[in-house]
């Protein structure tokens, strides 16, 4: 029986950077069809320059429509992205950060698909000059992290922990641009993806 599987995100869920034009979703969906020939199905709803706000947008029309069983959400680098300097606020608030990923979380639950959701992956600040108009912090995405985490664990819904690992990592060999993984990112990403989702028996 085919197994519907979702993906609801932002550019990096898109594939943006990724020179073989595949993105970590396409590469997972490569690796999950090969051992596990003919059982799943992607739907990648994920768009370049989504905020949480825009995925629980995007989730109200394309969820229901598309029957998902499993859901992966990565989201959420663009709610933190600053003017400038870190002195001015981040694009969305903290309060309206919560109330968003519990909205997107009510209709994406509301589904009755099985859900996981990915933590944010750090951001190579160095990358950022002086002529750079945005900008992100990892101290931002560590404090966000938290927060994402435990709203997932009040409503019981797994929440796959990378930044750790990420943070001791070349990144600037993974990474395209400040927040952008290359080809080489994307095929560990969905590696990490995978191998995820076998141990925690999500792929039954």
């Amino acid at each position: 029986m085919f197994k519907t599987i979702g993906v609801i995100g932002d550019s990096i869920a898109h594939g943006l950077y990724d020179a073989e034009n595949l993105g970590w979703v396409a590469r997972l969906g490569q690796m999950m069809l090969k051992k596990y020939p003919g059982g799943f199905v992607f739907n990648n709803m994920s768009q370049f320059g989504d905020n949480v706000a825009d995925a629980y947008n995007r989730a109200i029309f394309e969820v229901n429509s598309r029957k998902c069983e499993l859901i992966l959400v990565s989201v959420g680098l663009n709610d933190l992205r600053r003017r400038k300097n870190f002195d001015l606020q981040v694009d969305l608030s903290e309060g309206a950060r919560v109330m968003y990923w519990n909205k997107l979380l009510d209709v994406l639950q509301q589904s009755g698909a099985k859900i996981v959701v990915l933590d944010l992956t750090p951001v190579v600040e160095d990358k950022y000059t002086e002529d750079t108009s945005l900008t992100r912090y990892n101290t931002d995405v560590v404090r966000y992290n938290e927060i994402i985490k435990q709203i997932c664990k009040e409503r019981k819904i797994a929440f796959f922990e990378r930044y750790e690992k990420w943070a001791k990592r070349d990144l600037n060999t993974l990474y395209e641009d400040a927040t952008h993984p290359n080809a080489a990112g994307h095929q560990i990403m969905a590696e990490e993806v995978f191998e995820y989702l076998k141990q925690n028996k999500f792929l039954k």
